[in-house]
């Protein structure tokens, strides 16, 4: 799929001169790359965007490969909004789309995603993956631009007491052990160690001498569970679970939800689950 990417891409463009897409609202048409992206630009457009996501939901935005006719869509966007890092197909289709679509990175600017993807679970770079997004919205559609960013300013405050809960729930200096290591980010935010059975890729199982190791480290320090994404599944988590007789509990990344959940709900669900380790 990968050797005839590009191809796709000059195959869409050309469909999409033909005028084989047609635009159904008048509303400004917002695609994103995945879950993430999606949340918070439903968050900033509110009623007066209409917000498409091209993940589809419960695939992983690491593996996806766009078709064709993702593509020719997002040709007639008026903003395409990705992350950086975990949608590398993004990257490679913003590169090719029209001028006028105006594309985020919603990940610009802000450190470290080169060596770990997950930049939105940190609430302060989430804030700021936000301000990106109103930023294009309130230039792309400068006519409702003083309503987003009232929702803009409406959820930073929401975000900024999150912090405060996560900030005085005792996390700081607490170690935290999961099968995917994609949590190094809110670790960072709030003082908290992570201690992965698998690297941030998670493309391939853990060998038996690694499921020994952290069994054996899980036992030592008297850890009371281990921690998995929902979207990938809890088998490793089961093993290691049942081999150092702890719990497996979700700790979600935010890449999917089945549920149709928003950031402050998930993130309120995971220091919920964190406050386990206290």
């Amino acid at each position: 799929m990968k050797k005839i990417f590009p191809i796709l891409i000059i195959l869409s463009l050309l469909l999409t001169s033909c005028g084989t897409v047609e635009v159904q609202s008048d509303k400004m048409q917002v695609y994103t790359s995945f879950y993430a992206m999606y949340d918070f630009a439903r968050t900033i457009g509110g009623d007066d965007a209409e917000i498409h996501n091209i993940v589809p939901t419960g695939t992983e935005p690491h593996d996806f490969e766009p078709t064709a006719a993702d593509i020719t869509r997002l040709s007639k966007a008026d903003v395409f909004i990705y992350n950086g890092g975990i949608d590398g197909w993004a990257e490679k289709v913003a590169d090719n789309l029209p001028e006028t679509v105006r594309v985020v990175c919603a990940s610009e600017n802000l450190s470290g995603t080169e060596s770990d993807p997950h930049i939105w679970l940190n609430l302060y770079n989430a804030q700021m993956q936000m301000q990106s997004i109103y930023k294009a919205f309130a230039t792309a559609d400068n006519g409702n631009s003083q309503k987003y960013l009232d929702r803009m300013t409406e959820y930073t405050s929401k975000l900024d007491s999150l912090e405060k809960e996560y900030e005085n729930a005792g996390l700081r200096g607490k170690k935290l052990f999961v099968t995917h290591g994609a949590y190094g980010y809110l670790c960072e935010e709030f003082g908290m160690e992570q201690v992965a059975l698998e690297g941030i890729s998670g493309d391939s199982d853990p060998s038996p001498a690694q499921m020994a190791a952290i069994v054996g480290q899980i036992k030592n320090e008297g850890a009371p569970c281990i921690f998995y994404d929902p979207l990938e599944g809890d088998k490793m988590a089961r093993i290691v679970a049942s081999e150092a007789d702890i719990e497996a509990l979700p700790l979600y990344t935010f890449e999917g939800d089945g549920e149709n959940r928003d950031y402050l709900t998930i993130m309120r669900e995971n220091l919920n689950q964190l406050k386990r380790i206290i």
